[in-house]
């Protein structure tokens, strides 16, 4: 009696009491298996809007005519990093985000000489990516998104337009690098995201072509 009704309580205790909590337990067991394997490539996450104000611009000593880009990202996994004084004067960066599973990103914020109305005044992609590299190019590789200028780095480019402006985006390699820049009113805005592993990459390439390919700026 003592014994049958111990063995009973015992079972009870390790098997769900409800439909619930059996497909909790089967999922749990399912991505225990999943996690002792390779990386399998995350689906995209659901993506929330960031515009950026002139009261965090005016932070790291953007003009404050710097029109406010935006672009969307995982609220939930990609968190903003603090921008040092040192970046946003040196070489315009005016925001950091990143995500431990998934990779980084920055955005530069930068006048552009001659004030040009597109970058197709500036040339062919990439010759405005060689004048990227010349202004930006050092704080890309001091916080490991690599270095464009590499033999073999540009994988490919395109160039589209939203609301009128035109932008340039590349997809570089070693490590894995998308880029997407404009020019309007004179400043240049190029955003940078990279996975600087190869786990990152799996991880969150789906996001990461998210991000970039969402950067708009107002015309």
């Amino acid at each position: 009696g003592l014994v049958t009704a111990a063995a009973a309580a015992a079972a009870a205790a390790i098997v769900p009491s409800s439909p619930a909590l059996a497909a909790y337990a089967t999922q749990t067991s399912e991505a225990s298996s999943t996690t002792a394997g390779s990386v399998a490539a995350a689906p995209a996450s659901e993506l929330t809007v960031y515009k950026r104000s002139f009261r965090e611009r005016f932070e790291t000593s953007i003009s404050s005519g710097t029109h406010d880009y935006s672009f969307k990202y995982p609220k939930e996994t990609w968190k903003a990093d603090i921008v040092s004084l040192n970046d946003g004067k040196l070489y315009g960066v005016d925001l950091r985000f990143s995500s431990a599973q998934e990779g980084q990103l920055a955005v530069s914020v930068l006048p552009f000489i001659a004030t040009p109305d597109s970058l197709k005044d500036v040339g062919t992609p990439a010759e405005a990516l060689e004048r990227f590299v010349e202004l930006i190019g050092a704080f890309w590789a001091d916080n490991g998104f690599g270095d464009p200028t590499k033999n073999g780095s540009i994988k490919s480019t395109r160039e589209v337009k939203k609301d009128g402006v035109v932008y340039y985006e590349y997809e570089l390699v070693r490590p894995h690098n998308l880029i997407s820049a404009a020019v309007t009113d004179g400043q240049l805005y190029v955003m940078c995201a990279t996975a600087v592993n190869e786990r990152q990459w799996e991880r969150g390439e789906q996001n990461l072509r998210n991000i970039v390919s969402s950067f708009q700026v107002p015309p």
